[in-house]
């Protein structure tokens, strides 16, 4: 937040040449990032939460872990997921407006493509559940399962690990 007041300051002092200005930040010592997260998956944990994920019958929530383990993909952007934005034919799919204010194209592996074919579409979107929604019953799936310490981001990081791990840049 200090950050962003500062570069605010910093922007209108440069566009507009305020000398008057003064970025009441500027000297404001900033407190240390987080810790990084390293958490990945282990092989049981994968598989007690799929076989909770499983149990519970949780269609919506079962399909966006599978996503976020196959595609890279964030929770926003799983969440958001509309069936137009699907490319069965080309195995892709189009994010638009990222994080970044970028579009993006996803290719999807032959399990995550054929998990979105075998999801019921019961409107334009593909998920029921909101962001929250699904952060929520991942959280209670992930305490039922008996995992500790693990959240749905986490998946990404997991993801992304995976493709490392497989010889992708």
């Amino acid at each position: 937040e200090l950050n962003l007041i500062s570069s605010v300051f910093e922007k209108t002092y440069r566009e507009w040449l305020d000398s008057d200005l003064a970025n009441p930040v500027r000297g404001v010592k900033r407190p240390p990032d987080s810790p990084r997260r390293d958490r990945r998956l282990t092989t049981c944990e994968k598989a007690l939460l799929f076989s909770q994920l499983a149990k519970a019958s949780q269609q919506d929530l079962l399909l966006a872990v599978i996503l976020a383990l196959e595609t890279v993909m964030r929770l926003g952007e799983i969440a958001s997921l509309r069936w137009t934005s699907i490319n069965f034919e080309q195995a892709s799919l189009l994010l638009k407006d990222t994080k970044n204010g970028s579009n993006r194209h996803v290719i999807l592996s032959k399990r995550a493509l054929q998990c979105l074919e075998n999801h019921p579409a019961k409107n334009d979107r593909v998920f029921s559940l909101t962001g929250s929604g699904i952060q929520q019953a991942f959280r209670k799936a992930v305490r039922q399962a008996g995992i500790t310490d693990l959240r749905f981001h986490d998946l990404r990081h997991e993801a992304i690990s995976s493709l490392f791990e497989k010889g992708l840049t």
